[in-house]
C-alpha cells in the first residue's frame, strides 16, 4: 500500500464515540410534545489529534482567514495543509460565526469542515435522520438529559427542550469484526432483505476503510445473488405449474358449457381469473391463457358442428 493511500485510510478511520458530539439541526413542538432532529459532528480537538497521529505534529499546519462584511467579521476560512514528500497539499473550507463565542466558534466550525475535505469524519454524512430523546423543560438550568435548546415562539414566551445525545448506530462504531454484517447478508431470504443487509454492511465497511472486508462482502453478495436467483427461478416454475393446473380445471368447465353464449361467458370469466392469479403469483399468464384459448376453440368447434 502506498504512503498516500495509507494516510488516506488513517484519516478516514472512524472515531470513538467520545470524539463525537451532536447538535440540533431542527427542533420544535408537535402540539405539546417536543421533538429534536440532531446531527453528529467531530470535535476540533479530535481533528487536531487525527492529523497529529497521521502526519506528526510538524507534518501539517492550519491557517485561518477572517471573512469580513463591512466592518464586521462574519465568518472564517480555514486551510489545512500537509506534506507528501516535497509536495504541499492544501484544502480550504469556511464557516459563518457561531452564536456563542462567535469568532472562536466560527474558526472551530471552519476547521471541522475543512477536515471533512480530507475525509476526516466524512462517514458521519451517511447518517440517517436521527431524533433525540427529549422532554420539555422550564429553563436552561432544568437539565435532565444534559442539553437544553431554546425554541423561539411568535408572540409568546420561549420554550425549552432538554435533549440527550443519541447513541451512534452500530455501523458507525470502530470495529474490526464484521461477522454480524456478513451473517445478515448470508441470512437474507429475499432481494429486499439482501439490499437492506448490504446497505448496513457497506456503511460499516466504508467507514472503517477495510479493503479486505469490502472484498469479502462483494464475494458474499455474488454468492447470495446466485442463490436468490436460483430460488426465484424455482418459485417461478412452481407458480407457473400452479397456474397451468388452474387452466386445466377451467378447461374442464368450458367443455361442459351447453351453448355458445355460456361458452363465451365462461371463457372470458376464467381468462380474467387466470390473469389475476398470475399477478398475485408474480408470473405471466400468457401460456395458461393460450392453453385455455385452445380448449375454448375445441369446444366452440363442437358446438358449431352440433348447430350445423
Amino acid at each position: 500500500m502506498s504512503d498516500q493511500k495509507e494516510s488516506q485510510e488513517k484519516l478516514q478511520a472512524m472515531f470513538s464515540p467520545d470524539d463525537i458530539e451532536w447538535r440540533i439541526q431542527r427542533a420544535g413542538f408537535a402540539g405539546d410534545k417536543p421533538w429534536a432532529m440532531v446531527v453528529p459532528y467531530i470535535t476540533a480537538r479530535a481533528v487536531q489529534e487525527r492529523f497529529d497521529e497521521v502526519f506528526g505534529v510538524f507534518g501539517w499546519e492550519v491557517e485561518f482567514k477572517d471573512i469580513v462584511s463591512g466592518n464586521q467579521i462574519t465568518g472564517c476560512e480555514c486551510a489545512i495543509s500537509v506534506w507528501f514528500g516535497d509536495k504541499k497539499v492544501t484544502k480550504w473550507d469556511a464557516s459563518e460565526n457561531t452564536h456563542i463565542e462567535a469568532i472562536k466558534g466560527g474558526r472551530s466550525s471552519a476547521m471541522k469542515r475543512c477536515a471533512v475535505q480530507w475525509g476526516v469524519g466524512r462517514y458521519l454524512y451517511q447518517m440517517d435522520t436521527v431524533f433525540a430523546e427529549c422532554r420539555q423543560c422550564i429553563g436552561m438550568r432544568d437539565k435532565h438529559y444534559g442539553n437544553v435548546h431554546v425554541v423561539k415562539t411568535k408572540g409568546g414566551p420561549d420554550k425549552y427542550i432538554d435533549w440527550a445525545f443519541p447513541p451512534l448506530p452500530a455501523w458507525a462504531l470502530p470495529r474490526i469484526d464484521f461477522t454480524e454484517y456478513f451473517e445478515a447478508v448470508k441470512a437474507a431470504e429475499t432481494k429486499e432483505a439482501l439490499s437492506a443487509a448490504l446497505g448496513q454492511a457497506i456503511k460499516a465497511i466504508k467507514s472503517a476503510q477495510d479493503t479486505e472486508a469490502r472484498e469479502t462482502l462483494q464475494e458474499l453478495r455474488q454468492l447470495k445473488m446466485k442463490e436468490l436467483d436460483a430460488k426465484s427461478d424455482q418459485f417461478k416454475q412452481q407458480h407457473l405449474s400452479e397456474l397451468q393446473q388452474q387452466a386445466q380445471e377451467y378447461a374442464r368447465i368450458i367443455h361442459g358449457m351447453p351453448s355458445m353464449t355460456t361458452l363465451d361467458n365462461a371463457y372470458k370469466k376464467h381468462c380474467g381469473i387466470l390473469a389475476n392469479s398470475a399477478d398475485k403469483l408474480g408470473v405471466s399468464p400468457a401460456s395458461s391463457i393460450e392453453y385455455l384459448k385452445s380448449e375454448y376453440t375445441k369446444r366452440r368447434d363442437v358446438l358449431t358442428s352440433k348447430e350445423g
